[in-house]
């Protein structure tokens, strides 16, 4: 390749005297900055600010010109190295990229039909019961990838649901923690099964909270009604010209409603107690 096709024949020449008026610019800004602004002065201040800025869009302006002079010839130059290099190189790039791509994909298609073929074939032989499809292992088909190495992938996926799938004929809750790994915890089996014990757990739990309340009514119901059997008073042999009045005292101890049925059983059986 020529490297004289292209060569820059001048350097652009920037004649510029700025070093000279720094120190006008400089001491005109610090000027601007010693104003103190307040009330009476920001008019002042605000003539002051669109002073600089009016002199700041004059050297904007020059310096906007040097560059699209500067530019210009560069960008004149893009154009038609443009049209005459780059974009014949690109559209070239862009028409073999599809070949290319044309061809890796079927090669890639080809490879991941056998690896699907062989995983059909080897669950088969294995029985195994619960839906699996090619899809639910991940094997990634690449080109760089080996036959071999992504059939050794399928029959590890594999033997690895056969091995969960006995370890599940083994638990006590077997049918739910299949449950469990064919749909929640989706080919997870310590997820299914700690799923499924949690669950169990958690129900007995409830099963024994709800025994104990119910052994607590029953007791306090007993204790009422041993109250009120200790509160009946003796039978005494009276004549039936005068009734005798007998006088007990006892402490009683219990639960807020237990005392509460004891006074109520004292009322209605028109009790005279302090």
């Amino acid at each position: 390749m020529n490297n004289e096709i292209i060569v820059v024949k001048q350097l652009p020449i920037i004649q510029e005297q700025l070093q000279q008026i720094k120190a006008d610019v400089t001491a005109r800004v610090e000027t601007a900055l010693s104003l103190v602004c307040t009330e009476d002065t920001v008019k002042v201040v605000k003539d002051e600010r669109a002073s600089l800025n009016k002199e700041l869009k004059f050297w904007e302006d020059k310096r906007k010109e040097v560059k699209k002079a500067v530019m210009t010839p560069y960008e004149e130059f893009e154009a038609v190295y443009k049209d005459c290099i780059s974009d014949i190189f690109k559209k070239a790039d862009v028409e073999l990229k599809g070949k290319i791509d044309s061809v890796e994909k079927a090669l890639k298609d080809e490879k991941e039909t056998k690896v699907k073929e062989y995983f059909t074939e080897y669950l088969a032989s294995k029985n195994i019961t619960m839906p699996l499809t090619f899809e639910c292992a991940n094997i990634n088909v690449t080109l760089s990838a080996s036959l071999k190495s992504l059939k050794e992938q399928a029959k590890a996926f594999i033997d690895r649901v056969c091995d969960d799938l006995a370890l599940i004929e083994t638990q006590e809750y077997k049918e739910e923690i299949y449950h469990e790994y064919n749909s929640t915890h989706f080919l997870n089996v310590s997820g299914a099964i700690t799923a499924v014990i949690n669950r169990r757990k958690a129900i007995e739990e409830a099963k024994a909270r709800e025994e104990e309340r119910r052994a607590k009514v029953e007791a306090e119901e007993k204790a009422v009604e041993q109250v009120a059997e200790v509160l009946t008073p003796p039978t005494v042999e009276t004549t039936p010209e005068q009734e005798t009045i007998l006088t007990v005292s006892f402490k009683v101890k219990g639960t807020k409603a237990q005392l509460k049925a004891l006074k109520e059983f004292l009322n209605n059986g028109g009790y005279d107690y302090e």
